[in-house]
């Protein structure tokens, strides 16, 4: 049964949300326990093959200390002969069933002093026996909330929650829950940061996509989604098993409006190989095969280890990217992949600090681009800015990455300045870079270009558009209500050439927001109205917000408890 009684926060003072039913049993602080397997992958099966590779390594000191006579050694069946012959057998198995209940035993109080809570504030963890770890991510900070599915987990039923804070490290993981209660516990989460937020989940409704793609098919029984329903068509524990393996993540109110975008299989493989990655990468073997033709048989040699990266490459993002889908939901962007683990992260909306189209130049003929973003955490806590978790688009037609920067900026796009043409347009209405700018941008200087978008004093949804690269081009949009600070810039190259760059500061990355090459009166200029219409900006929406403040502390029921 769930509990959805009020709960008194013992530590904070504050209200668990009431409303929301929750997994498992709550203490009277409102603190519920993880998965009973917890334990087991958290180190628990590590342990016991541990043990056994010392018990296996040292069983001839430890007959000896038993017995009194040395071991001769030999395989398994001498040394069960042996132990029969001494009279240990049953002191054998009296060690063995102690070492499994001493595991047993540590795994069990492991278990009973992990466990979690979602207050009004904040998503908690506490663990350890010996040395105590409390975590806490609060609600307004939360950027994103993922789930993550190793294949262990995917075949005993579990799943990660990955909660996704604004500061470095700033991570709660709640591991591991089952996969319904995962998925709840998450929707959970995500809605409360919502709310915390100043944003209300119901009424942003996902809006219905048009012509979009639709779930791979294949499936064997069929996406399941957070509210559980599908799985009352389980007849068993089996087919449920079956059910969460092999789930998309797709909610119901996402399956009702369409997917935005499933990337297939072939266009995926497709990608992989035409990435610069693969394309250096058999730039490379060619240039073995000549050498060994024309110098050295020898250099051949050099193929193997060249030939296991390759094989490295095209499996491991195959695995990252297989059967890729995006959702809207009423909470926000959601994306899940992955073939022997998955990984499904949901994205608040109006949490993404810019968006970055790319197309590399072996996609160019097929018209495909790739998205991905800047969001605080988990670039930094993630492994820095070459984190692959950064990418919301694998791989998609321009369609789709017009959809995907759609969703993921609601509003900032209009029918004058329409995004199609951003991407594969002539970019009329950019700020070109300056007439001395091929020695900085050489062949991306044609593309090159920088675009401040506004419609009105202290919108909101004001943008800065950054259209750049040759090789790769690039589209980056930047929300100006999101932008920490404006740089003009000047290097020693740009100086020389009467040239500056215009750049702002979002939170850590892949993407830098930076147009090169401007003259400089034109960047100058540019400067100017970039730091005034970002003081706007920022100012207007500090008002709503304080605004917004003193009507719920000036209505009638404020301060109360929700019941």
């Amino acid at each position: 049964m769930s509990d959805q009684s009020e709960v008194p926060d013992d530590e904070q003072g504050t209200i668990a949300p009431a409303a929301e039913a929750l997994p498992g049993k709550a203490d009277s602080a409102g603190w519920r326990r993880m998965h009973p397997l917890t334990p087991l992958m958290q180190g628990g099966l590590a342990l016991l093959v541990i043990l056994g590779i010392i018990i296996a390594n040292l069983r001839e000191m430890l007959i000896e200390l038993f017995v009194g006579e040395s071991y001769s050694g030999g395989g398994p069946e001498e040394l069960i002969e042996t132990v029969i012959a001494e009279g240990m057998l049953g002191i054998g198995i009296a060690a063995i069933f102690g070492l499994i209940l001493v595991i047993v035993l540590f795994s069990w109080l492991s278990w009973r002093v992990h466990t979690y809570r979602i207050t009004g504030e904040a998503v908690e963890n506490r663990s350890g026996i010996l040395f105590k770890k409390h975590r806490r991510a609060p609600l307004d900070r939360i950027q994103s909330v993922n789930l993550q599915r190793p294949l262990l987990a995917r075949m005993l039923g579990l799943t990660k929650i990955d909660v996704q804070t604004g500061g470095a490290g700033g991570k709660v993981e709640l591991a591991y829950l089952g996969h319904r209660d995962a998925k709840t516990v998450r929707e959970q989460i995500v809605r409360s940061a919502a709310r915390s937020q100043g944003d209300d989940p119901s009424e942003s409704a996902p809006e219905p996509v048009h012509d979009a793609a639709a779930v791979p098919t294949g499936d064997p029984v069929g996406a399941v989604g957070y509210d559980g329903t599908s799985y009352g068509e389980a007849h068993g524990a089996f087919d449920r098993r079956v059910q969460e393996f092999a789930d998309f993540d797709i909610d119901a109110s996402a399956r009702r409006s369409g997917v935005l975008v499933a990337v297939p299989v072939p266009r995926l493989i497709g990608s992989i190989l035409l990435s610069w990655e693969m394309l250096f990468t058999v730039a490379v073997l060619i240039a073995i095969v000549v050498i060994a033709i024309v110098r050295s048989p020898g250099a051949l040699v050099g193929l193997i280890p060249l030939a296991l990266v390759m094989v490295g490459l095209i499996f491991g993002q195959f695995n990252k990217g297989f059967n890729f889908t995006l959702t809207r939901s009423r909470e926000g962007i959601r994306t899940s992949a992955g073939l022997t683990a998955t990984n499904t992260e949901t994205i608040p909306l109006g949490r993404v600090h810019s968006v970055e189209a790319m197309q590399p130049l072996g996609w160019r003929i097929f018209g495909w681009w790739k998205v991905r973003i800047n969001v605080a955490g988990y670039s930094v806590s993630q492994g820095g800015q070459n984190s692959n978790r950064n990418i919301v688009l694998p791989v998609g037609r321009v369609e789709d990455a017009v959809r995907v920067l759609e969703a993921l900026l609601p509003d900032a796009f209009d029918e004058q300045h329409p995004l199609r043409d951003a991407l594969v347009g002539s970019g009329e209405g950019y700020v070109r870079p300056g007439t001395r700018s091929a020695s900085v941008l050489w062949f991306a200087r044609r593309r090159a270009g920088v675009q401040l978008v506004a419609q009105s004093r202290n919108d909101e949804r004001a943008t800065l558009r950054i259209r750049r690269g040759a090789l790769t081009r690039s589209l980056i949009v930047a929300p100006l209500l999101r932008t920490q600070s404006v740089q003009l810039r000047r290097p020693l190259v740009h100086r020389m050439l009467g040239l500056a760059s215009i750049q702002t500061h979002t939170v850590l990355g892949p993407i830098g927001v930076e147009a090169r090459g401007l003259a400089l009166p034109t960047a100058r200029a540019f400067f100017d109205e970039l730091a005034g219409t970002v003081v706007r900006v920022q100012s207007g929406e500090a008002d709503r917000r304080e605004a917004e403040r003193l009507a719920e502390a000036s209505a009638p029921d404020a301060g109360t408890e929700q019941r």
